[in-house]
């Protein structure tokens, strides 16, 4: 279960960071979105969300790919495309991790995995929006600060999460198998 959420929380932490050295991404998201599916897969016991994430985390790779030959009037669409297909995964990632935490008995992380992919959300539709009223507006500028403040500090958030569930519950669930195990063995 630990294996499975750190491939998510490493999946998305490459997603997320966009290094680039002269125009070469040194963290391609289609790897980060392979990880994040490899995690998923191995968590899908937990909830059918974890699968439905996985799906997603394909197509996006996919959509990573094929973005690179998207130009002009037909990316609007293409990145519109790719918008809806990111937040519906982080919706299923975090309604996974919310079914997860409250098997565990552990609704305050199960309230924190809500909050964020309710937070996630609608921050991508008031920037999605806001782009649209007011495409080459000087005034948008502060207005996109904001808003990639805010979507930077809601996916630290979310990293968080992962991290607190991984420690706080997967960690503790494999310790706890291994001590069965070891009365298994010595019976």
């Amino acid at each position: 279960m630990a294996t499975r959420l750190r491939q998510i929380f490493w999946g998305l932490l490459i997603v997320i960071l966009d290094i680039s050295f002269n125009g070469f991404d040194l963290l391609p998201d289609g790897i980060g979105y392979l990880l994040m599916a490899a995690g998923c897969y191995g968590l899908a016991s937990w909830s059918p969300k974890f699968l439905t994430t996985q799906t997603l985390c394909l197509v996006l790779a996919v959509l990573w790919l094929i973005h690179f030959a998207i130009h002009g009037s037909n990316a609007i669409l293409f990145n519109f495309v790719r918008q809806v297909t990111d937040c519906a995964m982080i919706w299923q990632l975090l309604g996974g991790i919310r079914e997860y935490t409250l098997t565990k008995e552990r609704p305050d992380l199960a309230r924190r995995a809500e909050n964020r992919r309710i937070a996630y959300v609608a921050i991508m539709v008031v920037t999605f929006l806001l782009t649209l009223a007011m495409e080459g507006s000087p005034d948008a500028s502060p207005l996109a600060i904001v808003l990639a403040i805010a979507m930077l500090i809601t996916l630290i958030m979310i990293l968080h999460l992962i991290h607190r569930v991984k420690t706080e519950l997967a960690i503790f669930e494999t310790g706890k198998q291994a001590v069965s195990d070891q009365g298994d063995i010595s019976s």
